[in-house]
């Protein structure tokens, strides 16, 4: 093959390679909900952090996007209090007020066909 061959095969491949990464790894295909705990107890120090992650194609984590999600209670607004609500990190952080019951949070996405559902179970505290 002459070096004109050579060059034309590796300029080629590399094209492809970053329509590859485009689509595979930078491209939003879903969202994912952390919940860190997974549930509150009925004390007033007792916090959960809910964080919307964007997912790829390999689902891992999007490189190099974010995205902006909102949230909306739905039950149980008067068992929790927000300490913290960035739409735009998409990050919320709910306090318990003490009392027992089960917290539902909608989460809006432009990247989810539908809104996403997260209960979160206030346990009592028992010894």
């Amino acid at each position: 093959m002459r070096r004109k061959d050579y060059l034309t095969i590796s300029v080629t491949l590399l094209f492809l390679s970053l329509i590859a990464g485009y689509y595979f790894l930078y491209n939003i295909y879903e969202i994912k909900v952390e919940v860190t705990p997974d549930h509150l107890y009925a004390d007033k120090n007792s916090k959960v952090k809910l964080e919307v992650i964007p997912i790829n194609a390999l689902g891992s984590k999007a490189i190099f996007r974010s995205i902006q999600a909102d949230f909306e209670i739905i039950e149980g607004r008067e068992l929790i209090e927000v300490d913290l609500e960035d739409n735009f990190n998409c990050v919320i952080e709910i306090k318990s007020k003490g009392n027992e019951g089960k917290v539902g949070i909608k989460i809006y996405s432009q990247y989810s066909l539908f809104p996403q559902y997260v209960e979160i179970l206030i346990l009592p505290l028992r010894v």
